[in-house]
């Protein structure tokens, strides 16, 4: 699915925004290199990534728009400490 111009504009600010995080730039910039009709192969080797890390992020936008590039909730067992609690942290 081809973002709309107000998601490209999004992205363009994500993929080359000096605050915005390094994972979430690389997201954008796959899925605006995608929407300018390039290979999965080449989109990875322009960015350095690999194949398969290509394929779900162009899947996840497809999927859930700007959404989709956001992390997942993880699973897992809450924390036991905070961070003040936490071994080896400053006080």
């Amino acid at each position: 699915m081809a973002p709309t111009a107000a998601e490209r504009e999004r992205l363009k600010t994500l993929a080359h925004g000096h605050k915005t995080e390094y994972r979430l730039r690389v997201r954008a910039l796959v899925v605006l290199h995608a929407s300018r009709g390039r290979s999965n192969a080449r989109i990875a080797r322009e960015t350095g990534r690999h194949l398969d890390t290509v394929r779900k992020w162009r899947g996840r936008f497809a999927e859930l728009d700007l959404a989709g590039l956001a992390d997942r909730k993880r699973t897992g067992r809450p924390p036991s400490f905070t961070a003040l609690q936490a071994p080896g942290s400053r006080r």
